[in-house]
């Protein structure tokens, strides 16, 4: 009755979770429409291409996974063939020694037996043998008809990987169209930003945008309970990995582009569809794609702790997701108009941002 109480209490706050990320999502939508067709075009291109990436990624996960198969039943097979090969030869030995002993011979043998007990140890041994025999026939039909029911299996199998494989092909082809039109469309963004006055004014404009999205979050979302065979979030300072291994593109505080605006979290230089890890348990609590932080995931980890993972190329989970320190959340990438494949990753506590240093080793 308990752990019945506890679900549906789970339940409600997971469906209470939703309804008020439902909400942020459409008051974001609302704060966005000033932006422009070309604008609008990329939100579009890199939300199609997050998901065709995640797609992509599923598709080669399913490839590997019918290669290894394919890969154990031929060896399984070929195993079989040498066991055939050997249990024939022992048959064939047994065959000439029946011929051998003959049963006249045998009769014979048994007959000039004058003790009893050497009598018994020759009845033995003829037991013995054709048990032997026996055992050798039964063994080799069994790997007769394993080796018949594995050649429709490793064909099946082998359809089914060749289907797979044209399956990616095709998603890599229209990905690669997806990033060609990506590409058109940052250049008409570059187009519209005619100087550094303009980029700082567009950078500061999407870092407000972010800022009012994580004190939304901070403000009505965030309320996960931990379990209790979790550590704490503050208890893992210092110990934390990073969501990416890679070097570390700037300083925390530092000045961005020689503007007011500075460096609340850290760029991480990451190859593009490289997987990006969450840094502790917690809960999604935001997935979605975000003027100037491109496909964007956010995790709640209770306790008043945030981490943020922006620019990537596609999110692996969704909002209400209950995630493990380790998992990956998202891969990297370079949406949000990011020219270099790479991930900018924050900790907030109580809305304000901290130093990841302190955090991850």
């Amino acid at each position: 009755m308990a752990a019945a109480a506890d679900n549906d209490n789970t339940q409600r706050q997971l469906n209470n979770l939703n309804d008020k990320i439902g909400s942020l999502k459409k008051s974001i939508n609302k704060q966005q429409q000033d932006r422009s067709s070309t604008a609008k075009a990329l939100r579009t291109i890199e939300k199609d291409i997050g998901e065709l990436a995640a797609k992509l990624r599923q598709t080669s996960s399913k490839r590997e996974q019918q290669q290894r198969k394919l890969a154990e039943l031929e060896s399984r097979q070929q195993l079989l063939r040498k066991q055939q090969v050997n249990q024939k030869a022992l048959i064939a030995e047994h065959v000439r020694n029946a011929y051998t002993l003959g049963k006249e011979s045998q009769l014979k043998m048994l007959l000039n037996q004058e003790q009893p007990e050497k009598l018994s140890r020759t009845l033995t041994y003829f037991d013995y043998f054709n048990r032997a025999r026996s055992e050798e026939l039964t063994k080799y039909r069994d790997t007769l008809s394993e080796l018949d029911s594995l050649k429709p299996s490793i064909e099946a199998e082998a359809q089914a990987l060749a289907e797979t494989s044209a399956e990616l092909k095709r998603q890599q082809q229209s990905l690669l169209q997806q990033k060609q039109q990506r590409a058109n469309a940052l250049a008409g963004i570059d187009r519209e930003i005619l100087n550094k006055t303009s980029s700082l004014n567009t950078l500061d404009k999407e870092r407000k945008g972010l800022e009012n999205v994580l004190q939304a979050v901070e403000r009505e979302i965030t309320n996960i309970v931990i379990p209790e065979n979790y550590k704490p979030f503050n208890a893992m300072r210092g110990k934390m990995p990073w969501p990416v291994r890679g070097k570390l593109l700037n300083r925390y505080g530092a000045s961005r582009q020689g503007s007011a605006v500075t460096w609340q979290g850290i760029q991480i230089a990451g190859n593009e569809g490289d997987s990006v890890l969450s840094i502790h348990n917690g809960r999604v609590v935001f997935a979605d794609w975000l003027r100037g932080a491109g496909l964007l995931i956010i995790v709640d980890h209770g306790g008043g702790y945030l981490s943020l993972y922006a620019h990537n190329q596609s999110l692996l989970r969704t909002e209400g997701d209950w995630v493990k320190g380790g998992e990956a959340v998202a891969t990297v990438g370079n949406s949000g108009g990011q020219r270099q494949a790479g991930l900018y990753f924050e900790i907030r506590y109580k809305g304000q941002p901290t130093d990841p240093r302190r955090w991850c080793q």
